[in-house]
């Protein structure tokens, strides 16, 4: 859930330590004097309590009134909103069951108390003509119901829309079938930030961010994913590494920017060339559609999420990748990292710590190959080019003449850093014949250099006429090509 991010933090001297209750033990509105000084404010915003393992046990909000500071409290599955200026509505999950109470915060009393008997989730703090407005669900199934909403005022229920659901709800993480995973027509490059990309192997060192050092389970895999980054994506992508002294940052926490939303389990942000950060929500959060687990803190292998996979999906946000639902289509779990949704072990995919070949595609098309000889991703379809040329137009009878064929992918903008470039240890073909004949013989060139180049001498015997022939290859994603002809003349 989204933290109260625009209560007033104040920092204010002189405060008692502060009294631990819940919402409920504040006193009613009602019940204050009205000419009781309304200088509440609110010098510790919702924050979300870890233990010592970095799992969710509690959160907590404090309010200063009248010199005195009372934190208030819920369990595990609580969750607040920020309603204005000095009111925000404060929820818990309690079985079954929603208990939801709205606190004037300059007044420090509740304004009104309210139990639903289905789990009631926030719609992105959304507030629509004096009315909150939430997604309902099932206890058991955790199935979506309707959208409800609920005066701010009293505490009344104004509506139930059956049968609306919004983006927030449909589909649930941790409820997915595995059709949701499979694409949607034919595997195509993940699609890109229009931002683009950073400096060619531009170096990223992260660190822990103060208020958000991961426990001790969470980092290796986080560590791991920076290198599955760099070593599976057959570019010259960012490299990601650890270093404590880094200027940006990877966050354990559950108290991410608001931009992330109430429904991700993580969440990252760049602004190139110079910021990034990635933020993880802690094991224990509560969410419409269950419990956030990870499976390197769960004691099961199954009904949880990977955090060294998820973290490679938020890696490759920050070398500019996003969700292919973002252009309109959908990629196999085998295809790619970068669903929307994440699957859950042990679902196809949710164990994936390599970037799928939709990724590589993209991330050569932004970053260019690791070299000439690097395979060209199978999920790009790239145009290339043959030329040949030869070092005589005409020899004696037996004479020797070296033919050389130059292979590059096609010089087109839509290629970005691989266009033009030039390829080399691919297999060329040679085909000759003698002037006037259907007979095509076949040799084949001998791979030069890095410059794609490709040579093979012969000794003619008769006027003969040759062209280079480039096989689309089964293993990469380039397309078949072939040069124009050339002649040598056997002079008499």
């Amino acid at each position: 859930m989204a933290a109260a991010a625009s209560l007033l933090l104040a920092l204010l001297p002189g405060a008692a330590a502060a009294t631990e209750e819940s919402p409920v033990s504040l006193p009613r509105c009602g019940e204050v004097s009205q000419a009781t000084v309304h200088n509440g404010v609110v010098v510790a915003p919702w924050r979300v309590v870890l233990d010592q393992e970095g799992a969710v046990t509690g959160h907590r909000l404090t309010l200063r009134h009248d010199g005195a500071d009372t934190t208030l409290r819920t369990g595990r599955r609580g969750f607040s909103i920020s309603v204005g200026a000095d009111r925000v509505a404060i929820g818990e999950h309690r079985g079954d069951g929603t208990r939801l109470t709205m606190v004037d915060t300059r007044r420090a009393c509740r304004v009104w108390t309210r139990t639903m008997e289905r789990l009631v989730y926030p719609e992105r703090e959304r507030v629509d003509d004096g009315a909150l407005r939430f997604t309902t669900h099932d206890p058991d199934t955790r199935r979506y119901e309707g959208t409800l909403l609920v005066n701010l005022e009293t505490g009344a229920s104004d509506g139930l829309i059956d049968g609306e659901c919004i983006e927030a709800c449909t589909p649930n993480d941790g409820d997915i079938s595995l059709t949701a995973f499979e694409p949607a027509g034919v595997a195509r490059p993940t699609p890109s930030f229009s931002g683009g990309g950073w400096p060619k192997d531009k170096a990223l060192p992260f660190r822990w961010r103060s208020g958000g050092v991961p426990p001790t389970w969470a980092r290796p895999p986080m560590k791991a994913a920076a290198a599955d980054a760099r070593r599976t994506s057959a570019s010259r992508s960012p490299r990601f590494t650890y270093a404590a002294d880094a200027t940006n940052a990877v966050a354990y926490t559950g108290n991410p920017p608001s931009y992330c939303g109430g429904s991700a389990i993580a969440c990252a942000g760049r602004s190139l060339p110079t910021y990034w950060g990635i933020w993880l929500r802690p094991h224990g959060t509560d969410y419409a559609w269950g419990t956030l687990r990870w499976c390197q803190k769960a004691s099961s292998s199954g009904g949880c999420f990977d955090m060294r996979r998820v973290m490679l999906h938020e890696l490759g946000h920050i070398t500019g990748l996003t969700h292919p639902s973002t252009a309109g289509f959908t990629l196999a779990a085998s295809d790619s990292v970068m669903q929307g949704i994440t699957p859950m072990r042990p679902q196809s995919g949710s164990s994936r710590h390599a970037f799928g070949r939709c990724d590589v595609a993209t991330l050569q098309e932004l970053y260019d190959s690791t070299d000439n000889k690097t395979a060209i991703s199978t999920c790009n379809d790239v145009a290339t080019k043959l030329m040949l040329t030869i070092s005589k137009a005409a020899v004696g009878r037996g004479g020797p003449v070296k033919l050389t064929a130059q292979l590059r992918v096609a010089n087109w903008n839509a290629y970005r850093q691989l266009a033009g470039n030039p390829l080399k240890g691919r297999s060329v073909k040679l085909k000759y014949r003698r002037v006037g004949s259907d007979d095509w013989r076949i040799a084949w060139m001998k791979s030069l250099y890095s410059s794609g180049r490709y040579e093979l001498t012969i000794s003619p015997q008769a006027t003969w006429e040759f062209k280079a022939v480039f096989p689309a290859p089964s293993t990469e994603g380039l397309r078949y090509s072939r040069s124009g002809i050339v002649k040598v003349r056997v002079k008499s």
